[in-house]
């Protein structure tokens, strides 16, 4: 396929292939801040001394005492929680044209696996890796009524038996199609805290366990990736999206910038699903969902 093709997914491709998603900050758009709002935080690092011209995760790099490093990630998990806490509970939250985006992509993934005739039960799983700490998807799919689960490294220990789980009507004796959530960063309660160091916390026992994970449901034959509101920069993920690739994963890559950075260009399976306008660019999330409705409805 040529990779720059804006008619990315082929409708008999997305009824037999396993499908996960990867998502970055930008799925959630507008609906919640970005590192650049976090004001409390940015007032630690000037108290230390640092320079922050270059924004957040530059400027926490440059701390080496990890007492200091300790107490910029309390009150950046701190401002985190409290910006999580206010969105959700905004009368305005739902109404977020992000939110739902978000929600239009749940349901009609949904609907995909529900209507797939493939026989393969693990098919009816639609894995979400998410590098955000938030619960907008988990908020999503309550709200809808889907099966779910979620992981992290805060549940990792009582959780990991349900990163299989798929669910099953007894009366229709059909397989239900069933969301895993994985937190590759951590969660409200066990973050991440931005910059280098992110790499180092990765190898903790319960973050690598959701990694690892991740890495062997990718490479298992008959997957796809679709990957939106990534930056492409975390060298972590893109280590283990590499060897997906190299073991046969095709990832479809939604870009909203027109000088977005995609690793990986030069592979013949990733496909790049370009803006149909850069000057009017649109969500991701809302351009994968239309791509889905149109592909879905072709006879």
């Amino acid at each position: 396929m040529d990779n720059t093709d804006k008619n990315v997914i082929d409708k008999n491709i997305l009824a037999s292939t396993h499908i996960s998603f990867l998502f970055g900050a930008g799925v959630n758009g507008s609906a919640l801040p970005q590192l650049g709002d976090f004001s409390e935080t940015y007032c630690k690092l000037e108290e230390f001394g640092v320079d922050i011209s270059s924004g957040i995760e530059a400027a926490i790099d440059k701390i080496e005492d990890d007492e200091k490093r300790s107490s910029v990630k309390e009150v950046f998990i701190n401002e985190f929680q409290k910006y999580h806490t206010a969105a959700l509970e905004n009368e305005k939250f739902e109404k977020n044209e992000s939110i739902k985006n978000i929600e239009r992509l749940l349901k009609k993934i949904y609907l995909v696996a529900y209507e797939a005739q493939n026989r393969n039960p693990s098919m009816k799983q639609i894995n979400i890796y998410t590098l955000n700490y938030d619960t907008i998807i988990e908020k999503n799919l309550a709200k809808l009524g889907y099966l779910y689960n979620s992981i992290s490294a805060s549940n990792n220990s009582t959780k990991a038996g349900l990163m299989d789980a798929i669910g099953y009507n007894y009366n229709t004796k059909k397989y239900i199609p069933t969301f895993m959530i994985s937190k590759l960063h951590g969660d409200i309660e066990k973050p991440i805290i931005p910059g280098k160091s992110k790499y180092k916390d990765i190898l903790n026992e319960d973050y690598f366990e959701v990694a690892f994970n991740m890495k062997e449901q990718l490479c298992r034959a008959n997957s796809i990736l679709i990957v939106i509101g990534y930056s492409g920069k975390d060298n972590h993920i893109n280590k283990i999206l590499e060897d997906c690739l190299n073991a046969g994963l095709t990832i479809y890559w939604y870009k909203y910038a027109k000088d977005d950075c995609i690793p990986f260009r030069d592979k013949t399976n990733i496909i790049i699903r370009e803006q149909d306008d850069y000057d009017k660019k649109k969500d991701t999330t809302y351009v994968c969902y239309q791509d889905m409705e149109r592909i879905w409805a072709e006879k």
